[in-house]
C-alpha cells in the first residue's frame, strides 16, 4: 500500500495500481521511480534520489509519500495511526481482469497461488478458456488465509480477491456471500473507499488529487502520461471481448456477481 499524508492507496492486483504508484511519486515528490526487481539493479541514480527524498521529508519541503508494508497490503493491514485517512483504491472490468491475469501468467510461473492447476493436462499450455474454468473448478480457499479453506464455491477469483482486499470481516464473508444480495449489507461490511477505474484511470486519477493539491501540478503529471505497467507485462493488441464467447461471459457474470451489482457499469457489456 502507499501513504500519503492525504490518503492512502490500496493496490489490488490487476487494477492499474503500478501506474497509479508511480504517479503519486510523481505528483508528490517531483519525480518518477520505476520500481525494480532486485536491489542488484538499482542505479547511483536511483539511489540519489532515495536520498533526496529522505532529506526533503526529514525537512519538511515534500508532502510525505511512502510505500509501507506489503505491495498489495489489504484495507485490515492499513496501520491503526492511518486508518483515519481516506481510502483510495482500484477497479477493473471483471472480464478484463481475467485476461490481463492470464496474460500475465504469473500462474505459470508461481503455480502454488492457483490450486489444481499443474493436474491440469494441458499446463502450461492452458488456453484462455481453460485458464478461466480452472479457476472455477479448483479447490476454493482463501490465498490470504491459508488456514481458511471454506470459501464460498459459487464465487469469483475476482470477488474473492475483492472481498479480501476491501472487505472488513473477509474470511467470513468469503464462506458464504448469500446475505450480501443487498447493496445495504454490502456497505455495512466493505471499508468506504473512493474507487479508480483502470478504463479511465489518468482522468480518475486526477479527480482525486485535484482536492489536495493545485490542478495545474496534476494536470501536469497525470492526464498526458503513457500506461505504466508491471515489470514482465506487456501492451497487449487484443481486445479482451475477443478472448470470450457468449457462455463464459455468462459464466463470469454469475460468479462476479458481486461485482456487478456493485458497478453496473461493467454488467451493461457485451
Amino acid at each position: 500500500m502507499v501513504l500519503t499524508k492525504h490518503f492512502v492507496f490500496i493496490h489490488m492486483p490487476k487494477t492499474g495500481g503500478t501506474f497509479v504508484k508511480e504517479m503519486l511519486r510523481k505528483v508528490y515528490l517531483g519525480y518518477r521511480y520505476r520500481y525494480r526487481s532486485n536491489e542488484a539493479s538499482f542505479t547511483l541514480k536511483d539511489k540519489c534520489f532515495h536520498l533526496r527524498t529522505r532529506l526533503l521529508r526529514k525537512l519538511s519541503l515534500a508532502p510525505w509519500v511512502d510505500t509501507i508494508g506489503e505491495k498489495h497490503g489489504r484495507c485490515d493491514d492499513i496501520p491503526p495511526k492511518y486508518q483515519s485517512l481516506p481510502i483510495l483504491g482500484g477497479i477493473r472490468n471483471p472480464f478484463d481482469w481475467y485476461v490481463s491475469s492470464y496474460e500475465f501468467q504469473s500462474w505459470r510461473k508461481y503455480p502454488e497461488l492457483y490450486p489444481g492447476i499443474l493436474e491440469n493436462p494441458h499446463f502450461p499450455n492452458l488456453s484462455f478458456r481453460e485458464f478461466v474454468q480452472q479457476l472455477e473448478t479448483s479447490e476454493r480457499i482463501n490465498l490470504f488465509n491459508r488456514g481458511v479453506t471454506a470459501v464460498d464455491p459459487t464465487i469469483g477469483r475476482f470477488t474473492t480477491f475483492f472481498i479480501n482486499f476491501y472487505f472488513r470481516r473477509p474470511t467470513e464473508i468469503l464462506q458464504s456471500v448469500a446475505n450480501l444480495e443487498s447493496k445495504d449489507c454490502i456497505a455495512g461490511e466493505m471499508y468506504p473507499v473512493t474507487f479508480l477505474h483502470t478504463e479511465t484511470l489518468n482522468r480518475d486519477l486526477s479527480e482525486y488529487l485535484s482536492q489536495f493539491m493545485s490542478r495545474k501540478r496534476v494536470l501536469r503529471f497525470v492526464e498526458v502520461e503513457k500506461p505504466i505497467l508491471p515489470i514482465g507485462a506487456a501492451i497487449r493488441k487484443r481486445h479482451w471481448r475477443d478472448y470470450y464467447d457468449a457462455d463464459l461471459m455468462a459464466e463470469i457474470r454469475e460468479r462476479d456477481r458481486l461485482i456487478f451489482s456493485l458497478f453496473p457499469e461493467y454488467a451493461a457489456e457485451r
